[in-house]
Formats: C-alpha cells, structure tokens, sequence
C-alpha cells in the first residue's frame, strides 16, 4: 500500500526490463549491468551493486538483503522464489502485474483525498487570516482562545498547525522507511475501523501470492510458508510463521500450518487450502483468492479513504465551528461591557 524509497512506477518499469532481458537469454549479470546505466535514475546505484554482488558468486536474494526497506512487500520474497525456481522471468512478469495494480490502488486513494486535505488546509488559512485581520483592525479579540491575536498570532497558529501535520508525516514516513517497523505499523492498524479490514486483504493477497508461486516451483512446503508469512509485511501474520513451519515439518498440511499459527486468516482462506491441497489445485485455489482479495482490499481502501475524508472534512469544520463560536461569546461578553453590564 505505501511504499517505501523506491516509486512504484519506476519498480514497475524496471520489472517489465528485467522480464524481457531474462527472456531474451540475457543473464542477470548482464542485465543488471544494463539496469546500472539505462534503467530507472533512482534505481540505477541498487542495479550496480547487485551486478557486483551476482558477478562475486552471491545469490540474488542475498544481493538484495540490504536493500529490502527500500523496496515494498513481496519483491525481495519473489526474487528468491524464482532464482530458486530457475523461473526469474515469470517472477519479474507477476511482480510487473502486481506492482501495478498497487500503483493503481495507491493513486486513487490518493485522489481521493485531495480536496479532503484541500479543505483542512483551507480551514487552517482562513482561521489563521481571521486572527490577523482582527489584529489589523486593532481588536483584541481572542478567536480560538488560545491567546492568539495579531500578527504573531496568526503566524503562531500556522507554524504549531502546518508544523503538528508535518511533524506526523515525517514520522509515518520514517516507520515506512524500515520494512520492520512498517509490518509493525500495519499489523497495529488491524484493529482500526476500515483501514483494518483494509490492510488485512492486501496481507493476505500477498501471502496467496507467493504461496502459488512457491508451489509451482515444486518448493518445499516449509520454504513455501517461510516465503508467503515474510511477503505479508505485516507483523501479526509474520509471528505465526515459526508455528506454521513446525506443523510441516511434522508432516502436516498447509490447512494445519495456517490453523496453528494464530494468524488472522479467515475460514474461507483455510478451507479453500484444505480443498486445493486434497484436490490437487492450489495454484488455481490461491490465483482466484488472490483476485479476490485484491478487490475485496481494493473496495475496502476506498471506504477507509472515504471514511478518512469525512474526518478531515470535520476536523476543519470542527476549527471553523469553534473560531465562529468565539467570536460570537467575545462579542457578546465585549458588547455586555461597553455597556456597564
């Protein structure tokens, strides 16, 4: 959903290369170096280093590592799926298609937050152009009854205000920034009306993901789990994993694992795996959930966007609401004066 350093539609392009400089017999060498000098500006210094890494024997997966925040969920996971699989093509070919489809999600929840926000800023201007008027026309009038009057006071107002919502951006930036703290964030958000319903389809649409394809290529089930609770990014997911690799390693199904880890995977999730797993279908069962659940994440984004839209519309008519309503008492309480009462 919110992606770290790397822009989405530059992953996005960089996916699509890599797809077809694999499939035209390039080696990964080679099209790294290529990706070092051609590819997207801000992605250009990984490729270097990563054809370095593959050209002194490393693995792909462990030239990546260090650079795992600085991509989003599931990249990194698929990667080693498909070096291990000998199917890198196909990988870059199915995080091509994912990536996206997230891009897609992310601009119109961001689209429709604009005049939200429009709005919220607009509030902080006017309240703030009040305070100063009435500085101007030599009132001491208090609007918000904060103190707040005159020049100091308006500019004040939109230091303490722009200066609180910039604050919290860069700190949701920062835990963004760092793919551990991000799980983390996510997996608190969980419990948060819509946004949590919300994060938790894109979790488990991440997980079905790689859960197929881990499968079709034939790794064990163990390694399988290991990739597929890692690309959730999501804390709550993420701490089942140990349990749900025990129950393989026990010889138990999939259906076990996930009943055993406590994570929050719904009945249908767990029984649709129970069904794949005993009729042989799991690439076919997790492709069609993970459709699913992308809509189903899709539709619910755009209701917590809504819903985070009519909280910015309040919170702004919450401040005007409350400067009219000071005015009006100061003006009451000055006029009650003037008279002698």
């Amino acid at each position: 959903m919110f992606t770290p350093k790397c822009p989405l539609p530059a992953l996005v392009a960089w996916c699509r290369t890599l797809k077809h400089s694999l499939g035209a017999g390039l080696s990964p060498v080679r099209v790294f170096k290529q990706q070092a000098k051609s590819g997207p500006r801000v992605l250009r210094p990984i490729a270097a280093d990563v054809a370095a890494k593959l050209e002194k024997g490393s693995s792909l997966e462990d030239a990546f590592e260090p650079y795992r925040d600085q991509f989003p969920p599931l990249f990194v996971e698929l990667v080693a799926v498909g070096e291990t699989s000998g199917r890198l093509e196909e990988t870059f070919d199915e995080l091509c298609q994912y990536y996206e489809v997230t891009d897609r999600v992310r601009r119109d929840f961001r689209s429709q937050m604009i005049y939200p926000t429009i709005q919220f800023v607009a509030a902080i201007l006017i309240i703030a152009a009040l305070i100063f008027v009435l500085g101007l026309l030599g009132s001491k009038m208090d609007p918000l009854g904060l103190g707040l009057t005159g020049t100091g006071g308006a500019l004040t107002f939109l230091v303490v205000a722009f200066g609180t919502v910039g604050g919290l951006v860069l700190a949701v930036r920062a835990v963004l920034n760092s793919l551990k703290w991000k799980s983390r964030l996510e997996g608190m958000m969980l419990i948060v009306p819509a946004w949590g319903g919300a994060l938790k389809c894109f979790a488990i649409h991440r997980f079905l993901i790689a859960l197929r394809m881990t499968h079709e290529a034939g790794l064990r089930a163990e390694k399988a789990l290991h990739y597929g609770f890692r690309a959730t990014a999501n804390s709550v997911f993420m701490n089942g994993e140990d349990r749900a690799v025990a129950v393989v390693k026990k010889g138990g199904a999939i259906y076990d694992a996930l009943e055993a880890s406590g994570a929050p995977f719904p009945d249908e999730v767990r029984d649709s795996i129970l069904g794949a797993e005993e009729a042989g279908m799991m690439t076919e069962v997790c492709e069609r959930l993970a459709e699913n659940y992308r809509e189903d994440g899709s539709r619910k984004l755009k209701e917590a966007a809504q819903y985070t839209s009519w909280g910015l519309y309040a919170l702004g008519a919450m401040f005007i609401i409350i400067a009219i309503f000071t005015i009006y008492t100061n003006s009451i309480a000055q006029a009650y004066k003037q008279a002698g009462l």
